[in-house]
């Protein structure tokens, strides 16, 4: 089999922005980190924002709640910015699609508010950070979190994972089902899916249980992981793909310092054993690892880990500028090995969500979405029961995920798209 083109690895881009943020933050910014009242602190920004020769934000602005606050609090505050900008002679006129951005967000403690120049880079100019506490209640709304999914797939043959594609008028295309055995080619025709071509998988020394797998498509081009084994491929017409077997190919999207890999004969990331660099890891492994957003506790920005031995952990980056060490703490939760990191637009940043199951395949697991720091957990979604057991959860794109569940009362296996949304 021959593949025509080789994709690149994935890795997320998600954390430009929080740690462009968080340097400015916490790297002598002239803006107060805390304001005695709202309309000061929006007062503050404009002051800020006026001041900033260098930057070209045109003559137009943009303001966006995407936290709790509520609507008519948000006002106020967009109020006294604007009138601080005419006090200082600084002309910039409400619109949809401003040249400025101003940003309303929230994280686990504050209500941060952001100005940012709309260009590629998205260049920050400042930023202000209210304590949740500041906040009336009548001023908060209480936005209520909830995931929701989207049954894709289904099929009474075990499946490790599924992609799909959709055609320049984006409706569906392509369809890979990543199976134990095969992989499968599905076209989109007259209102359902056609399977047009299957192979079988390249047999390697693969654990023979908890087995993993995961795709990733792009337009017509594919590109899988098992364990110890990368195969690229393109289904422009059938299946055609090349395999390599060699160890450290699969990588977890966690610390690209340390060599982490998913090698033949196991079914959880570890380091490599012939790794000799300077940088340790304190745990034997792990199964998968959700990223969370920069804390202003800690100065650190904390990742949650499902650890082999069953328990969950935080480990937090070293921060050298602040000489805070790295280290790694147990939370105080009974979870399963699967999590990821969600966006969504009403909240800074990204939540935990978590399968309930501990590689238990008999009863039926839940998804719960949580806020997780260095040595606390909150709730922040309903958990969502499915009709099985959770068998993988991964990120698709940085606001959705792929679950792969067995349904206990049809036989079947089963694939759903997992969103988060604000609102009931």
């Amino acid at each position: 089999m021959s593949a025509k083109q080789k994709l690149s690895p994935l890795r997320s881009r998600r954390w430009i922005f929080p740690r462009l943020l968080a340097a400015f933050l916490f790297a002598g910014s002239p803006i107060a980190a805390h304001a005695d009242a709202l309309e000061d602190g929006a007062r503050a920004l404009a002051r800020k924002v006026a001041a900033d020769g260098k930057k070209d934000f045109g003559l137009s602005y943009t303001w966006e709640n995407r936290s709790s606050v509520s609507s008519s609090t948000s006002e106020r505050m967009r109020a006294a910015f604007e009138e601080e900008l005419e006090r200082l002679h600084t002309h910039l006129v409400l619109a949809a699609e401003g040249h400025l951005w101003i940003l309303m967000t929230e994280g686990p403690s504050h209500i941060n508010l952001i100005a940012q120049v709309l260009s590629e880079d998205r260049e920050l100019i400042g930023a202000v950070a209210f304590p949740k506490g500041q906040f009336t209640a009548a001023e908060r709304t209480g936005t209520v979190l909830r995931l929701d999914r989207q049954l894709l797939w289904q099929q009474p043959e075990m499946m490790f994972d599924l992609a799909r594609s959709n055609d320049p008028s984006a409706k569906p295309d392509l369809m890979l089902v990543l199976g134990r055995e095969s992989l499968s080619l599905y076209r989109w025709n007259q209102e359902k899916w056609l399977l047009q071509d299957s192979a079988p998988l390249p047999h390697s020394k693969l654990p023979q249980r908890d087995l993993r797998g995961e795709i990733h498509l792009e337009d017509h081009f594919f590109q899988f992981h098992l364990p110890g084994i990368e195969c690229d491929g393109d289904a422009r017409q059938k299946l055609s793909f090349e395999c390599e077997e060699r160890t450290g190919i699969w990588r977890a999207d966690f610390d690209p310092r340390l060599p982490f890999s998913l090698d033949p004969g196991r079914s959880f990331f570890a380091v490599d054993p012939h790794y000799i660099g300077p940088k340790k890891f304190s745990l034997a492994g792990f199964f998968s690892a959700a990223r969370s957003p920069y804390s202003q506790e800690d100065f650190q920005y904390p990742t949650t880990v499902a650890g082999v031995d069953g328990h969950t952990y935080v480990h937090l980056d070293e921060n050298e500028k602040e000489h805070v060490p790295e280290s790694v703490e147990r939370l105080p939760v009974e979870w399963g090995s699967d999590l990821v990191s969600l966006s969504i637009k009403c909240r800074e940043g990204l939540l935990v969500v978590v399968a309930s199951g501990a590689r238990d395949h008999t009863s039926r697991d839940t998804l719960q979405g949580f806020e997780v720091h260095a040595r606390t957990v909150a709730p922040m979604t309903a958990a969502m029961e499915f009709p099985g057991p959770i068998l993988s959860l991964r990120n698709s794109t940085e606001s959705e995920a792929m679950a792969i569940a067995f349904n206990l009362t049809t036989g079947n296996y089963e694939a759903y798209r997992v969103t988060m949304a604000c609102g009931d």
